[in-house]
């Protein structure tokens, strides 16, 4: 476990870095796959050429997510220990259900056909994202508890930001707004998992930081 909270903000940022790029880096062995339009789980469908590699990837970097929960909740459950485990367990529905979940489970490009398996992959991918996007508010409310208020601004316009393009990629599946015929669901996505990933990305900057600084000192 002390090796894991040692460098669970590397891992954080190795999982992000690999989460933003691969999908770019797989499209090359996807003949017309395009990132505007189509999805990243489009890469794990029957009829993908690299079905198998894009669900190892993803059971890899949702494994690799978990083994991150434990530095983050170090790093914060002495400003707030109930924030501190809420934050975990969001973290942890994130992985399970947008990562694992795909990593296991097809999505069904058949939207006549009700598919068992489909819907499992579609539900819990969401969830998964909402889980995420809490974690984002969570950090917020952690950062305002320590009264680093600079930070506290960033994280909220990038929570507001990542609500929006949510809403836009999850528009096809929201009753009402699905009659609106809203393009480039692929681009949504990926705005969304940059946004969502970033204050990850920055918490894990600045814990390195601190603790290179921390060590230094000694």
């Amino acid at each position: 476990m002390k090796i894991i909270k040692k460098y669970g903000f590397f891992i954080m940022i190795t999982v992000i870095i690999s989460e933003l790029t691969f999908p770019f880096v797989f499209a090359n062995f996807y003949p017309d796959y395009d990132p505007i339009t189509m999805l990243i789980s489009d890469f794990g469908e029957d009829g993908s050429p690299i079905k198998t590699v894009f669900k190892i990837w993803q059971l890899i970097d949702g494994g690799l997510f978990l083994l991150t929960i434990p530095s983050f909740y170090e790093r914060f459950k002495h400003t707030s220990k109930p924030l501190a485990k809420w934050l975990s367990i969001m973290m942890a529905g994130f992985a399970i259900g947008d990562c694992v979940i795909t990593g296991i489970f097809d999505r069904s490009t058949n939207t006549t056909k009700i598919n068992v398996e489909s819907i499992i992959h579609d539900y819990l991918s969401g969830l998964g994202f909402v889980a995420l996007l809490i974690a984002v508010y969570i950090l917020t409310k952690l950062y305002n508890l320590e009264k680093e208020q600079l930070v506290v601004q960033l994280f909220l316009i990038i929570f507001l930001l990542s609500i929006c393009f949510m809403l836009l990629f999850a528009a096809p599946k929201i009753p009402i707004i699905n009659q609106v015929r809203i393009p480039y669901r692929g681009l949504w996505q990926r705005l969304n998992l940059l946004f969502l990933y970033l204050p990850f990305f920055i918490v894990s900057l600045k814990s390195i930081h601190w603790k290179n600084k921390k060590d230094q000192s000694r």
